[in-house]
């Protein structure tokens, strides 16, 4: 079994996402640094690329991922790696993390 650079935090987060022929909604069910899977009724293909808005709350803007790829789908999931997020983004989003693992007790 591969093991992960970064700890993936369970959560239920609305998303959207879309790419050169396709868009959609879902709800991402686990996130970390380096990634995220998503449940939705878009089906998506691994080796798709896609931009991303996820929802952390209501208050605050969607973190935005300018460039993700689909590493694997199945049934009505599919796992994204984010492969550019400006450097804004990305401490938004290690802050929101962050705040998810001290939640978990570690």
């Amino acid at each position: 079994m591969e093991s992960r650079k970064h700890l993936r935090a369970a959560v239920q987060l609305p998303i959207s996402f879309k790419g050169d022929s396709i868009s959609g909604e879902g709800v991402v069910f686990n996130l970390s640094l380096e990634g995220c899977a998503v449940g939705s009724d878009t089906s998506i293909k691994p080796g798709s690329y896609l931009q991303l808005r996820i929802q952390t709350s209501q208050e605050e803007l969607p973190i935005e991922v300018e460039l993700s790829a689909a590493r694997w789908s199945e049934g009505r999931e599919f796992g994204l790696e984010f492969i550019r997020i400006r450097a804004e983004e990305q401490e938004r989003l290690r802050q929101f993390v962050k705040t998810l693992e001290a939640g978990n007790g570690s």
